[in-house]
């Protein structure tokens, strides 16, 4: 019960990963408010679970969240969204999108959480794999996920000796994401073991292991640990075998 008592805040919590790193920590004993547009239909239920739902791209609406609230010892921004499409035919509008919903947003976060955050907490920020590789038709995700590379060092060093600023980098992990790029047709299980076999130990990650290691470096097992990069990504970083 390493969270018991401690105030965790989660966005993008709905699903996915999001979902996994709710019901870890809820398993380690914390109370979560999950963050997310809509709460989803098949939500845990637990007396230790708050759902809140608003766009955290929105300023004041994650000033009133805060608002409400006396402490935050774990934030973690862990909402993203795509970023798809050639940059030949992306628009500037749709840019700024990903860009504020995956950098801004958890900046926002950060920034109104701060003064909530008592000595010895964490924050965790969730990137990509894709932060540190190229990757065709995804350039607004791409520079997004570096963006929070840069984030994260530079709270990291403000924050230094009272909070903790980490981030972590999965790889192609199954979540409802990736089962729509898969989609349907006979010839789909080629097609997701071909996404798989990107990453070295040719397997698609689960949600509940990237939940894992956010609770590890949230936790005070990690300590020491801060302004760091963490891979979570079966190996896609370092390359093919």
């Amino acid at each position: 019960m390493r969270f018991r008592d401690r105030e965790v805040v989660v966005t993008g919590a709905g699903r996915g990963i999001g979902q996994a790193i709710v019901e870890r920590f809820l398993a380690e004993g914390a109370r979560v408010a999950a963050i997310d547009l809509e709460p989803p239909a098949g939500r845990v239920d637990s007396r230790h679970l708050s759902w809140h739902a608003f766009d955290i791209t929105d300023e004041g609406a994650v000033a009133t969240f805060f608002a409400g609230r006396n402490r935050c010892d774990v934030l973690v921004n862990n909402a993203g969204i795509p970023g798809e499409g050639a940059l030949a035919a992306l628009t500037t509008e749709y840019w700024n999108r990903v860009f504020a919903v995956n950098v801004t947003a958890q900046m926002l976060m950060a920034q109104a959480a701060m003064p909530l955050m008592p000595a010895g907490s964490s924050i965790v920020n969730l990137s990509s794999v894709a932060a540190h590789l190229g990757f065709a038709e995804r350039a607004a995700y791409c520079a997004s996920k570096a963006a929070v590379l840069g984030l994260t060092r530079a709270l990291a060093i403000e924050l230094a000796g009272t909070v903790r600023v980490n981030c972590l980098c999965p790889g192609t992990v199954d979540t409802p994401w990736i089962a729509r790029l898969v989609g349907e047709g006979d010839d789909r299980d080629e097609r997701l073991a071909a996404m798989a076999g990107r990453q070295p130990m040719d397997r698609l990650g689960m949600p509940s292991e990237i939940a894992a290691a956010v609770a590890f470096l949230a936790s005070h097992d990690a300590s020491f640990i801060t302004g760091a990069v963490i891979m979570a990504d079966g190996g896609m970083a370092i390359g093919a075998r």
